[in-house]
């Protein structure tokens, strides 16, 4: 989970226009069964796109923003 590059919005069929998103702490028993995690880690950082796919996950919050900003999307917090 290292790797900071995500497929642009655009790949994914989403306008650049619409470059927002928003960062979601999730707990690891709420993903699907084939995602790998960090073992000992209980909760991660999910981004996702204005239509709420998830694009990425991070064991750091800050890490997720800032993987969002190097990717030109304006995320905010969620709860």
């Amino acid at each position: 989970m290292t790797d900071t590059k995500i497929p642009s919005p655009e790949k994914m069929g989403v306008p650049s226009a619409h470059r927002f998103g928003f960062v979601r702490m999730i707990n690891v028993s709420e993903l699907e069964a084939d995602v790998k995690t960090p073992e000992g880690v209980e909760t991660l950082y999910a981004l996702h796109d204005g239509d709420g796919r998830r694009l990425a996950l991070f064991e750091n919050r800050d890490l997720a923003f800032a993987v969002a900003r190097h990717n030109e999307i304006e995320a905010v917090s969620v709860h």
